[in-house]
């Protein structure tokens, strides 16, 4: 459903964000003596969890009418998902470059 994708790259956005900072706090308490493999492992850790986080909700943006959720469902599980994580305001800022950019064309 192309309603949610941007709501999906926006939540995924804005969880890697959060994953990144963190994954940089850790690094910087665990000092400079740390080798690749702690350190790919720490970073494989950090994607496990963001990814087993964000799994239900993905799964509630999708709607391909192979399951019983109906659209209106999935739009629901949208716009709330926009509204918990502030992710309209992103959204809506996406769309208002795009517009203003096509001005300038």
């Amino acid at each position: 459903m192309l309603e949610t994708v941007p709501t999906i790259k926006k939540l995924r956005a804005y969880a890697e964000r959060i994953r990144v900072a963190e994954l940089e706090k850790c690094m910087s308490k665990m000092g400079d003596d740390i080798n690749k493999k702690t350190t790919r492992a720490v970073d494989d850790l950090s994607r496990g969890i963001v990814n087993r986080f964000l799994h239900g909700p993905m799964q509630h943006l999708r709607c391909d009418g192979s399951d019983s959720r109906t659209l209106s469902e999935t739009l629901e599980n949208m716009h709330a998902l926009n509204r918990m994580y502030g992710l309209e305001k992103d959204i809506l800022e996406e769309k208002l470059k795009a517009m203003a950019e096509q001005q300038q064309k």
